[in-house]
């Protein structure tokens, strides 16, 4: 039977077929810690998961240690309901303090010294996508624990929400507060909301902080390629690639490509699959475009347009990587002007 080993921030697990955890180590709950050791799994360097493998293959299991697996989407469901089970956090204050601890550690860790700035950079952009995930779950908390007390609570803004109940904490303090259905809090509740409310906005304003930091050294490294895609885009196409040097030596249709590899895999297979048996079926259509389909110019085009742009566009990118790498002169602007006239050619 198969185990399949995967890692969270509370620890290392592993589980069966049928979704039952038949191993696991949680890691230190000092959070600075727990991010050391999630770096080092990420990075393929965490000791505890030798020993984790030789447990299994001495019960007779198969270990699979590949990323993604089932446990690792078993993880990403059960986490919350995991630490309070194997003791790793008494209740979900505790949890919700640990997540909040582990997101700020987790991204000094990863933009700790790198050799090469572009590994810098990769680091960054990556920390911060944790954090949107971090925020994402912790803001999706409050707004069911806060609903408790205020469900009437029109929320358009998650920030301004936590900045709000950080600041007001009860209802009866919201401007324009009348009545409502929600259960009232004694002063223990109100405090611990408005705490957890004040850790979700410190990590918004670190999310600012680093988007602010990626605007500078992103230009700084990649102009050319910022001039086109923007700093975060440039920075989300550079992880992709695994670099600047892979890249600037990339073909344009790679570029075109990059994160949309699990589709492009998914469809050659089907396409294999087919093959004297018919046409391919609707599953086998190759993707256009990955990461690049956030780029204003293709997500905001009429269908029939984006895989045209989305050519113009990545040759383009491959030539500026290029230049990013082999020369760092900027010639942004120049490539930009010719980029949107051809685009207006091409519409």
């Amino acid at each position: 039977m198969k185990a399949y080993v995967s890692a969270c921030p509370i620890g290392l697990f592993a589980v069966d077929e049928e979704g039952k955890i038949v191993a696991f180590k949680l890691f230190p709950k000092e959070a600075e810690q727990a991010a050391e050791k999630m770096k080092q799994f990420e990075l393929g360097g965490l000791d505890d998961v030798g020993g984790l493998v030789r447990d299994l293959r001495g019960r007779g299991f198969e270990a699979v240690t590949s990323q993604p697996n089932k446990c690792s989407e078993f993880l990403q469901a059960n986490m919350r309901n995991l630490a309070k089970e194997k003791g790793f956090a008494e209740n979900d204050t505790e949890f919700n303090r640990f997540l909040g601890a582990f997101g700020a550690a987790q991204t000094k860790v990863r933009i700790s010294v790198k050799e090469k700035r572009d590994k810098l950079i990769m680091q960054s952009v990556s920390a911060l996508n944790d954090l949107d995930k971090i925020l994402n779950t912790m803001s999706e908390r409050l707004r069911e624990w806060y609903g408790l007390h205020y469900p009437e609570y029109r929320i358009t803004d998650h920030e301004k929400f936590a900045e709000n109940i950080a600041k007001y904490g009860s209802r009866e303090k919201f401007e324009k507060f009348g009545r409502s259905m929600g259960m009232t809090l004694r002063d223990e509740d109100v405090q611990l909301l408005q705490e957890y409310a004040t850790q979700l906005k410190q990590l918004y304003d670190l999310k600012k902080k680093m988007d602010k930091y990626l605007g500078k050294i992103v230009p700084e490294e990649m102009p050319n390629t910022t001039a086109l895609l923007g700093h975060l885009l440039a920075a989300r196409l550079l992880a992709h690639a695994g670099g600047l040097e892979r890249l600037a030596k990339m073909p344009s249709s790679t570029v075109q490509l990059l994160g949309a590899e699990k589709a492009l895999f998914r469809a050659l297979k089907e396409m294999r699959n087919q093959r004297g048996r018919g046409p391919p079926t609707g599953d086998a259509k190759v993707p256009r475009f990955g990461i690049l389909f956030t780029h204003p110019d293709i997500s905001g085009s009429p269908n029939e347009q984006r895989g045209k742009i989305a050519r113009l566009l990545s040759a383009k990118v491959t030539i500026a990587a290029r230049m990013d790498f082999y020369g760092k002169e900027d010639h942004g602007a120049e490539l930009l002007a010719d980029y949107k006239k051809k685009l207006a050619e091409a519409k």
